[in-house]
């Protein structure tokens, strides 16, 4: 459902959560959307007591834990969740491949073992976006990550402050758990 600054609520909200606390030009960046757009959906769900400006960002409140987890019940009845399950399932061995190659980005191979992750990942992922399609927005920040990685900056592959694979992983894992009800 479209939000303030046209944001889709749901997304906005499992963002923060994700992420703890957003500002608007890291939400802006995950989202896909405007920097204002982002502005304009931070401040609707401050305005609306969903949440609260913390330490230079958006974190949020009991109310928006609330809504969001109304949101995801309400989604997760559209879905299969035996067919999420399953894929989930599949995850699992390629988040313990990639878990083993993220402890050294610096070792040689990396950046073709990431690649052949990746591709294997991508087909896994368009099977979910076909079930949840909110989650299709993951594909293009996999995609974003990973070319910064091929251009040299290794920060792309893990660092936390930004949406590298790495922190994309989590969160597509983190969503897929929720999808599949584990």
């Amino acid at each position: 459902m479209a939000f303030a600054g046209n944001v889709d609520e749901l997304a906005l909200l499992q963002t923060v959560r994700l992420k703890k606390q957003v500002t608007a030009e890291v939400l802006a960046a995950h989202l896909g959307v405007s920097v204002s757009s982002g502005q304009a959906a931070l401040a609707a769900l401050v305005e609306q007591g969903k949440a609260v400006s913390s330490d230079g960002g958006v974190a949020l409140t009991d109310k928006g834990f609330a809504e969001l987890s109304d949101q995801l019940d309400a989604e997760r009845v559209s879905i299969d969740e035996d067919s999420i399950a399953d894929l989930f399932e599949q995850f699992g061995p390629l988040d313990e491949t990639l878990s083993k190659l993220l402890e050294d980005p610096d070792a040689d191979g990396f950046l073709d073992a990431l690649i052949g992750i990746d591709r294997k990942a991508q087909n896994l992922f368009d099977d979910v976006s076909a079930f949840v399609p909110r989650l299709s927005r993951y594909q293009d920040l996999f995609a974003e990550a990973l070319e910064k990685i091929k251009g040299g900056s290794l920060a792309w592959a893990t660092a936390g402050n930004i949406d590298s694979y790495a922190t994309v992983w989590r969160e597509m894992r983190a969503e897929l758990e929720g999808a599949s009800g584990n």
